[in-house]
């Protein structure tokens, strides 16, 4: 574990390396609900016991979007893919999650089975966190959150914490994009990132430009970053083109990625040893113990600020005996 020291505000960056199997401004009212939960049984898991699942589809004003939950307990976690996946992304990671709390992983627009966003709506990074919101309202689904987001999806919870801080309990960002993605890795290594950056879009009906523009808003409310457990998952594994080299490129996500674990006071830096940028699905062992950790932060701040709450002595005690993935330490 190597520790650095911020002067201001006393900002603690750990970065762990972890080995092998040791363990990534406001919004408007939401209509009301519309859906039909749907119970069904988890699938079986060499580490879990059979969970009861429900899925729905829930109205965010006119169209519906996908979510599906498992588990009980608080705070709830929240997954958001990366751009063009699902909520099988997650499959890894959701089962072992609901173990220890409420786990709901939800498709964005265009998603399938979500809905299409109205082709009136002009999509933003502010608009996609108000679907959220209403989603998780309409569903009724109560915070606090602990919001787990993989690669764009992680610019999309960066952007719910800023526009409902009071929701926001912790983070997880699973080698997220960073706001200023485009413009600073463009500067380091030419402009061919840029021209390969833009490759394959539009994804989502989102076009690369409009990417650009999220992460400025995004950049633009980095102030309003709750100061919450936060923890930046980075991946290991990097790959070299004709125009730059793989340690190059590593030195450029390794700059972005601690400088979004220093967005909170309580951030840590963790690098997943043997993982690309899939992390979920290289090293879900790590994903999950990052979340534990950070649910295990939440139910202590919760239990000192004297909301009612599980006894934490009991939960870490229970963690200690049955979870393959104890607190990071």
């Amino acid at each position: 574990m190597l520790r650095c020291t911020f002067s201001q505000h006393v900002l603690t960056l750990m970065l762990i390396i972890a080995f092998g199997s040791i363990m990534s401004a406001c919004g408007g009212a939401a209509p009301v609900a519309s859906h039909s939960p749907s119970p069904h049984t988890a699938a079986h898991s060499p580490t879990v016991t059979p969970l009861l699942m429900h899925s729905m589809r829930v109205d965010v004003g006119g169209y519906q979007l996908y979510v599906r939950c498992m588990g009980q307990g608080s705070p709830t976690v929240i997954f958001d893919a990366g751009l063009g996946e699902d909520v099988s992304t997650w499959d890894h990671v959701q089962l072992e999650v609901a173990q220890f709390t409420q786990a709901c992983a939800y498709d964005r627009a265009n998603v399938a089975p979500s809905d299409s966003r109205p082709a009136t709506i002009k999509v933003s990074a502010q608009f996609v966190a108000r679907e959220l919101h209403a989603l998780l309202v309409n569903a009724h689904l109560s915070g606090p959150y602990v919001v787990v987001g993989h690669s764009l999806g992680g610019l999309f919870v960066q952007m719910y914490a800023c526009q409902y801080p009071r929701e926001v309990a912790g983070l997880v960002l699973v080698d997220s994009t960073y706001p200023e993605q485009a413009s600073r890795p463009a500067a380091a290594l030419g402009p061919t990132f840029a021209k390969d950056a833009k490759q394959g879009f539009p994804v989502e009906g989102i076009t690369y430009d409009e990417v650009l523009s999220m992460q400025g808003e995004v950049d633009a409310m980095k102030s309003h970053f709750p100061d919450v457990p936060l923890i930046v998952l980075m991946r290991s594994r990097f790959t070299a083109s004709a125009a730059w080299s793989a340690a190059q490129y590593r030195q450029v996500w390794v700059s972005l990625q601690t400088d979004l674990a220093k967005r909170s006071s309580r951030g840590q830096l963790i690098l997943a040893q043997n993982s690309g940028h899939f992390i979920q699905n290289d090293r879900p062992d790590l994903v999950i113990s990052s979340i534990h950790e950070v649910v295990l932060q939440v139910r202590h701040t919760s239990t000192i600020s004297g909301e009612k709450k599980p006894d934490l002595s009991s939960v870490m005690s229970w963690f200690q005996k049955q979870s393959p993935y104890p607190a990071l330490q």
